[in-house]
């Protein structure tokens, strides 16, 4: 299977376009895509990153947004049902292409993982893209190559966390406390979160104990 990868800043999108105004990243995946009445209903799943103001915020206005039919949320997770009218959304959404990851939406810009059996699949769409310049601006490819099979998102098989441990680790992540070197230690993470260092040093580790088991319980030692 060929996998493409490229990054577009959508101003027709209603998440590309929030994200921007509320400084908040956007996971997206589609769960199911039909058309009803000459316009496209594209039903997602959405995990929300970001400030807790500014992610209340992307939501109310998403469910206000006119293009949303249906709206439902729990904590960082919205499901979304929206309508669109133009017709690029055929290209992205054509029945013979599969979606291996989620869309990951930042400040306006949507960066899409797109697979296909067939590479000339693929090409047409990057061709096709470029025709909607109006709406589609600063396209970059960013990869157009055979997919390997540990890349495909299974959004169903990742353990649950309790909010303020994943908060902890996503900003241990985000603030690359796992690299070598450290780029930051324990003392300065829980500054940034406003809690003590015990406290975030257990929200840490218990977070660790739920995760790291998940990623290393199919390697084989």
């Amino acid at each position: 299977m060929w996998s493409l990868k490229f990054k577009v800043a959508n101003e027709d999108s209603s998440y590309a376009v929030l994200t921007k105004k509320h400084k908040v990243i956007d996971y997206f995946y589609p769960l199911d895509v039909y058309k009803e009445k000459n316009a496209f209903h594209i039903l997602g799943v959405h995990l929300l990153e970001g400030e807790e103001k500014a992610k209340q915020a992307f939501s109310k206005d998403l469910k206000k947004h006119k293009k949303t039919i249906e709206f439902e949320q729990e904590g960082n997770m919205l499901l979304v049902l929206i309508k669109e009218e133009e017709e690029f959304y055929k290209l992205i959404y054509d029945p013979s292409l599969y979606h291996p990851a989620p869309t990951i939406i930042k400040d306006g810009v949507e960066k899409w993982n797109i697979a296909s059996f067939q590479r000339k699949k693929l090409e047409t769409l990057i061709k096709e893209i470029g025709k909607w310049n109006n709406k589609l601006k600063n396209f970059e490819l960013l990869r157009l190559q055979t997919l390997n099979l540990k890349e495909i998102y299974f959004p169903k098989i990742l353990p649950e966390i309790p909010e303020k441990q994943k908060q902890a680790f996503q900003l241990a992540m985000k603030s690359e406390y796992y690299t070598f070197p450290r780029k930051i230690d324990l003392v300065h993470l829980a500054k940034i979160a406003k809690v003590s260092t015990a406290t975030f040093q257990e929200n840490l580790r218990k977070a660790e104990s739920k995760i790291l088991p998940f990623f290393t319980k199919n390697l084989k030692f």
